[in-house]
């Protein structure tokens, strides 16, 4: 039997739809199950406890439980730890750092990695629209009173994420702020415009302000070095 909330369903595409846009991905009329399954996890809905995942480097573990071992033996060989919404919901005590960073990106726990090894202070990748992985690594995080800093994308796209971790995590900007973007886009090659509906910055106004008067997209990628310089203090 088909229900309302069917995949082909009217109110199902139209659900489907929103949540796409939401995520900043393409419209696509039907898609694949694997669209549809990348489409929910942009959003931080996943089907079971393996596939919600959360990329992270340096975390402190412990020698007593099973999640602390694995990222005390990640953060010795100074390697990543992919985390699974199932290894955190089978942890139920507080995880201790005393200051993580968060990127948007991927490409910074790689080359923090590459670059920094066992020597990387805590570092938690967001992946874009975070995933219920994400979340609950942010709250075993703030349990433990654990202070965060975040950059990203300074384009549209990542400011709403952004704002999105802000909602639920209180953090301070790591090199994103209008200094950070007006000093990156002096360097950024080559430049390219912004696409998207403007979004507001409520942790300094002047740096959407300043993204719209210069209308330069810069990813985070273009910004790594300065990222590591501080990841090694």
């Amino acid at each position: 039997m088909r229900t309302p909330w069917t995949t082909g369903a009217p109110v199902g595409t139209l659900v489907l739809s929103a949540v796409r846009t939401l995520a900043g991905l393409p419209f696509a009329a039907e898609g694949s199950a694997d669209s549809r399954r990348a489409a929910w996890a942009a959003v931080g809905v996943h089907l079971d406890e393996l596939s919600s995942l959360v990329l992270c480097l340096g975390l402190p573990g412990d020698a007593c439980t099973p999640l602390g071992r694995v990222l005390a033996s990640c953060r010795d060989a100074g390697q990543p730890a992919v985390l699974t919404l199932r290894q955190l919901r089978c942890h139920d005590e507080p995880l201790r750092a005393v200051r993580v960073r968060m990127c948007e990106n991927p490409v910074v726990v790689a080359a923090a990695a590459d670059e920094l090894g066992a020597r990387c202070q805590p570092l938690v990748c967001v992946g874009g629209q975070p995933s219920a992985a994400v979340w609950r690594l942010l709250e075993l995080l703030s349990v433990g009173r654990t202070r965060f800093d975040y950059h990203g994308d300074f384009d549209w796209g990542g400011i709403r994420i952004a704002r999105t971790v802000r909602q639920r995590v209180d953090w301070q900007p790591w090199r994103y702020d209008h200094l950070a973007y007006e000093a990156a886009r002096l360097v950024a090659h080559p430049l390219t415009p912004l696409v998207g509906e403007t979004s507001a910055t409520p942790w300094d106004p002047e740096l959407a302000s300043a993204m719209g008067r210069r209308n330069v997209r810069i990813e985070e990628e273009l910004t790594i070095d300065l990222l590591l310089q501080d990841l090694s203090c």
